[in-house]
């Protein structure tokens, strides 16, 4: 009797071992790189009386998505302060002291996840650099993947002082734009050619 209870144990553990000197099955990872024609980023705060828009489409990024899982998306969008474009005007002086671009000349998203949001949307999880100081944002949007392009857009509300910058003021410190703006993107990823590689991931 003792042997035949030992049977099924001693066939459990091998096979136990069996799978843990298997490799985990390889999962193919897909780069995409940003299509500058069709993306843009966009903020908008207020200031006395009127809206103070900007925006620049002077984007560079890429991402990877494992295939199938547009949640497992990482990757990074930038783009230069001295790009930004915003009505009313500032001096190009102006904006690189707003934004410290002497010493930190680019403004860069970091996306760490996304996961599902209110009602249909997806929230964009990552991390925002500008004025060389990083804080998590989350952008509220949508994501989805047409034939073989990945396209996503989405907005936040941001308050510029957690990133250490004062807005401007006009009329001697009288007049001020509001810390606090809405922030927009939309943005296409088209494959990278020859990219699609096998990395490892292991099954849950």
């Amino acid at each position: 009797m003792n042997g035949l209870l030992a049977a099924p144990s001693l066939t459990t553990g091998l096979l136990l071992v069996v799978n843990l000197l298997l490799p985990p099955r390889a999962t193919t990872q897909a780069a995409y790189v940003l299509e500058r024609s069709s993306s843009r980023v966009m903020f908008q705060g207020r200031a006395f009386l009127r809206s103070v828009i900007g925006g620049t489409d002077d984007l560079a990024g890429a991402v990877s998505i494992r295939t199938g899982d547009i949640r497992s998306t990482r990757g990074n969008v930038r783009f230069p302060v001295a790009s930004l474009e915003t009505e009313p005007a500032l001096e190009p002086r102006e904006l690189r002291q707003l934004f410290g671009a002497e010493q930190h000349p680019d403004v860069v998203f970091l996306v760490d996840s996304i996961g599902n949001g209110a009602r249909d949307n997806w929230a964009i999880h990552g991390r925002l650099t500008m004025n060389g100081v990083t804080r998590p944002v989350a952008f509220l949007g949508v994501a989805r993947m047409l034939g073989r392009r990945m396209v996503t857009s989405g907005s936040a509300s941001i308050d510029l002082r957690d990133w250490r910058i004062r807005p401007p003021r006009r009329l001697g410190g009288l007049i001020g734009m509001s810390s606090k703006v809405q922030l927009t993107f939309q943005a296409e990823f088209r494959p990278r050619d020859g990219t699609h590689t096998a990395l490892m991931f292991q099954d849950q």
